[in-house]
This record gives C-alpha cells, sequence and structure tokens, in this order.
C-alpha cells in the first residue's frame, strides 16, 4: 500500500519528482515503524520524534493526526514488516509532501560484525543538544552514513561502528549499539550527538522498571573491546547480538536474553492495551 498526501496510488506512481528539495538536497525527515500482526510498535514515541525532527528541520503546520491515521491504515494490510513515513520537501521550502509504505521485513545476517570507523561528519559531542539546531534529528540525509556501511561491507563486515575524534563510540549508521559488562547494559548519551533511538528509549524504561540494570556512559573502543557482549539497536533489531568488532569477538551474555525477553513482553502488553 502505497500513500502520497493521504491519496493511494500504485507503486507505479509512487514517485518524487527530481527536482523537489527532498531529491537533489536530501531535505527531509523519516521514521520507520515495526509491524507486528497488524499492530505498529511504539508508534506514540515515533511520532513524538518524527514531531521533534519536523521542529528542528523547520517542517510546519504537518498535520501528525493524519499522518498517524494512514500510517494505521497501512499497518492494517500487513502481518509484518515495517511502515514508513517520509516528510519530504517538495519544489520550495514552504511546501512539502507525505510520503506512508509498507517495506517488507529486513533480512540481518545470523553472524553480525561491525568495522569501528572514525566519523568527522558527526557531531560526536562537540555541541550540546541546546546549542545546536539539527543534532539527533532523523533526516533523510543519510549518505555519509551508508557510505560508511558500505566501506565496513567491503573489508567484510556486515556494518560500521561510529566513533568521534576521541575515539569513544557513538552508533552505528542506522542503529544504536550497546554493550553489557557484568550484569550491568551500557548505552551512549545522548549528548554526544546521537539519535534517540526508539528502542534505546525502551533500554532506559527496562532499566526504570527494574527489569535490567542500566548507565548511559561513554566509552571508548578499547574499552568496548573488554565487555561481556555488544548488540544493535532499531527498529529491526531488538537487541542483535554482535559477534565480532574489528579483531574482537565476543559471547553472548545471558543479560542480552533477558533484554529481547523484555521487547517481546513489552509488545505483547502495548498490544494488548492498544485493541482494548
Amino acid at each position: 500500500m502505497h500513500l502520497i498526501n493521504g491519496v493511494e496510488v500504485s507503486e507505479e506512481n509512487f514517485v518524487t519528482p527530481i527536482q523537489n528539495l527532498s531529491v537533489w538536497r536530501g531535505d527531509g525527515i523519516f521514521e520507520a515503524i515495526r509491524i507486528h500482526d497488524g499492530f505498529l510498535f511504539a508508534l506514540e514515541r515515533h511520532l513524538q520524534r518524527l514531531k521533534q525532527s519536523a521542529h528542528k528541520m523547520l517542517f510546519e503546520n504537518v498535520d501528525f493526526e493524519k499522518i498517524k491515521k494512514d500510517l494505521v491504515l497501512v499497518a492494517s494490510q500487513y502481518k509484518d514488516g515495517y511502515v514508513r513515513v517520509i516528510i519530504g520537501r517538495s519544489n520550495s521550502i514552504n511546501d512539502y509532501d507525505v510520503y506512508v509504505f509498507h517495506q517488507e521485513p529486513v533480512l540481518i545476517p545470523d553472524h553480525y560484525s561491525l568495522q569501528s570507523q572514525s566519523s568527522p561528519w558527526h557531531p560526536g559531542g562537540d555541541f550540546s543538544l541546546e546549542e545546536n539546531q539539527v543534532i539527533g534529528n532523523k533526516s533523510t540525509s543519510y549518505a555519509q552514513n551508508i557510505t560508511q556501511t558500505r566501506i565496513a561491507e567491503k573489508k567484510g563486515y556486515s556494518d560500521a561502528l561510529l566513533l568521534n575524534r576521541e575515539k569513544i563510540v557513538l552508533e552505528g549508521p542506522t542503529f544504536s549499539v550497546g554493550w553489557i559488562k557484568g550484569d550491568v547494559v551500557y548505552v551512549p548519551d545522548l549528548e554526544l550527538g546521537i539519535l534517540d533511538s526508539i528502542t534505546r528509549q525502551y533500554i532506559l524504561l527496562f532499566g526504570r522498571n527494574n527489569q535490567i540494570k542500566v548507565r548511559e556512559s561513554r566509552t571508548t573502543i578499547e574499552e568496548l573491546y573488554d565487555v561481556d557482549t555488544v548488540f544493535a539497536l532499531s527498529t529491526a533489531k531488538h537487541g542483535k547480538f554482535v559477534s565480532k568488532i574489528d579483531n574482537t569477538t565476543y559471547t553472548q551474555s545471558p543479560v542480552l536474553e533477558t533484554i529481547q525477553g523484555c521487547f517481546t513482553k513489552q509488545i505483547k502488553a502495548e498490544k494488548s492495551t492498544y485493541l482494548k
């Protein structure tokens, strides 16, 4: 199912003009939400982040209630996969189009490895969230992220792990990252300029609910080599075990299974509440 500004179109007509600023300037924002048998997990959290991105990227007068209804409509047609929404600038700064569509499930390799890479284009903690307008928005300008993924793939890795100038671990090109040492789970802090990952939000929620022990941390890549377990977090990855970073291999901590179980229970609980 494909919607442009709330109107259903065929896949052949689901296009955007190359003259649009969203194409030749990357001037747009987006969200991807996972479907669980027609149910959109963490829909309100994704919408809240979309609103924040719209504010940061100066998209005005967006009808988020209409977008929500369109997201739910598309999701209701599928058992799994994702619903994506893109708000893309049209041919002037005052106009935009909203694209909502279904995406098939992403295939994730069983053996998931990362190559650490410096990312000079990333804010990396050089600016505070309060003093920089665009830090942390979910922009469609992903070319630099994806280039780092491609570099890692050429070296035989599944993806990249981004570092700042001080070699502090930030995030992946399309995912957040966490790690486990002993019985404690760690995630990077948002002041590093990383995206406010929805799945990262849930890790912190599980900590507040005393389901796991969680701390925010700034950790260098050298320190990361010494932890027990590393995992990836995204809409597609609710705690994906990372088997290798650079030349360091890891074993899977039982705590990661607890995290994965927490996500399963959370999805079931939210779906149950939604259906009432």
